[in-house]
C-alpha cells in the first residue's frame, strides 16, 4: 500500500453526541473516502443501525463488549481487514478510518492495542465530544469522562443550543489545556473541522492557557517538567520510563519537546496514559522551549518530584505565564 489512512479514535462519554457528529460527517460528500468502525457495549447494534442509514461508507461492528478492555484483538483484525479489502477492490486507499468507541471506553488501552499495526504507519488522532450542558457533572462522577477529555488532541463541544459553554470550556481547559477546542454551531462545518482537520502547529503545542489552580477539576493537575543543564540524553529517555512507572493510571497525557544535547531540532513527545508514541523530529519548532506538559490525576508537583527521585528535572505548575515553570 502506498498510502496509509489517518486513524481517528472518536471518544466521548455516553450521550455526548458522537453518533450525531458522525451522521453529520457521513452526509457530506467529503466522507466518501472514510471507513467506519463502531463499538457498542451491548448486543443490540443501535448506533450501527443509525449510521448505516446516514451514508454508504464501509462499516464494521465491534459489538457486545467494550473495545478498551475485551475487544482489542478484534480491533486490530478489523482494521487490517478493512485495509486489505480496500486494496483488493482496486479503489484508492481510505483517507481515514474512524473508530466510534463506546461511551465508557478509555482511550489509553485502545491506543495500546494498535501496537501490532505500527509497521503500517497509521497516523493516529484522538477526538472527544463534550456535552456542554453535562460536562461538569460527568467529569465529577466518572473517571472515564476525565480520561476521554484528557487524551484528546481535539475536543468538540456539542449541544450548544441547550447550554452556554463557559463552564464546559473551563473544565476542558483544566483537564486538558493542550487540546484544540471546537465550538461550531453549524453542524456540517463542525464535522468538516473535525474530520478534515490538519496537523497541529508545532510552535503552538506548548502555548498552554493558564491552568493555575485547576479550579474546574481539582483532581487533575497540569504540571510542567523542564530539564536541568546537566541532564543527558539518557536522562531524558529515562524520565519517560520513570513517569509511566511512577504515575501508572494517574498519568493521563504527556506532550512536549525534548532535544538531544548539541542539536537544534526538537523531538515531539506524546503519550496517552502510559503509552508513549515514538519521538518525531519537528524542524518547525526550533524556537519552542524544551519541556514536557504532564496532565495527571490525584498527583501534586511535590509528589511527582519525590517519585522521580534524583532525576535532573524540575517539576512545576503553571501560573500567570503558562510557559513559565513555577516550582512547587
Amino acid at each position: 500500500m502506498t498510502s496509509q489512512p489517518e486513524f481517528i479514535l472518536l471518544t466521548g462519554f455516553l450521550g455526548s453526541g458522537k453518533t450525531s457528529l458522525l451522521r453529520d460527517w457521513l452526509a457530506l460528500p467529503e466522507a466518501a473516502d472514510t471507513a467506519l468502525i463502531v463499538n457498542e457495549a451491548g448486543e443490540i447494534n443501535v448506533d450501527g443501525a443509525i449510521l448505516a442509514e446516514a451514508g454508504g461508507v464501509p462499516m464494521a461492528m465491534l459489538a457486545n463488549g467494550c473495545v478498551c478492555c475485551s475487544l482489542t484483538s478484534d480491533l486490530v483484525f478489523t482494521i487490517r481487514a478493512l485495509l486489505e479489502e480496500r486494496e483488493r477492490s482496486g479503489q484508492p486507499p481510505f483517507r481515514r478510518i474512524v473508530l466510534e468507541s463506546s461511551g465508557l471506553s478509555r482511550p489509553g488501552p485502545i491506543l495500546r492495542s494498535l501496537a501490532p499495526l505500527a509497521p503500517l504507519g497509521l497516523r493516529v488522532r484522538v477526538v472527544a465530544t463534550c456535552d456542554a450542558a453535562q460536562a461538569a457533572e460527568r467529569a465529577a462522577h466518572f473517571d472515564e469522562a476525565v480520561a476521554q477529555l484528557a487524551a484528546a488532541g481535539m475536543v468538540v463541544f456539542t449541544k450548544l443550543d441547550l447550554s452556554g459553554t463557559a463552564d464546559a470550556e473551563a473544565l476542558v481547559a483544566a483537564i486538558n489545556p493542550l487540546a484544540t477546542r471546537v465550538l461550531e454551531a453549524d453542524r456540517a462545518e463542525r464535522a468538516r473541522r473535525v474530520f478534515l482537520g490538519g496537523a497541529e502547529d508545532p510552535a503552538a503545542m506548548l502555548d498552554v492557557e493558564d491552568a493555575a489552580g485547576n479550579a474546574a477539576h481539582p483532581r487533575v493537575a497540569v504540571l510542567r517538567l523542564s530539564f536541568a543543564e546537566n541532564a543527558t540524553w539518557e536522562d531524558r529517555l529515562d524520565l519517560m520510563e520513570d513517569l509511566a512507572a511512577f504515575c501508572g493510571e494517574r498519568l493521563l497525557r504527556v506532550k512536549g519537546f525534548i532535544r538531544r544535547p548539541g542539536t537544534e531540532v526538537p523531538l515531539l513527545i506524546q503519550a496517552v496514559g502510559t503509552l508513549f508514541s515514538p519521538p518525531v523530529p519537528m524542524p518547525g519548532a526550533k524556537a519552542v522551549p524544551e519541556g514536557l506538559v504532564v496532565i495527571a490525576r490525584d498527583l501534586s508537583a511535590a509528589e511527582l518530584r519525590a517519585g522521580l527521585g534524583g532525576a535532573p528535572v524540575h517539576v512545576g505548575t503553571f501560573r500567570d505565564n503558562p510557559l513559565a515553570c513555577t516550582p512547587g
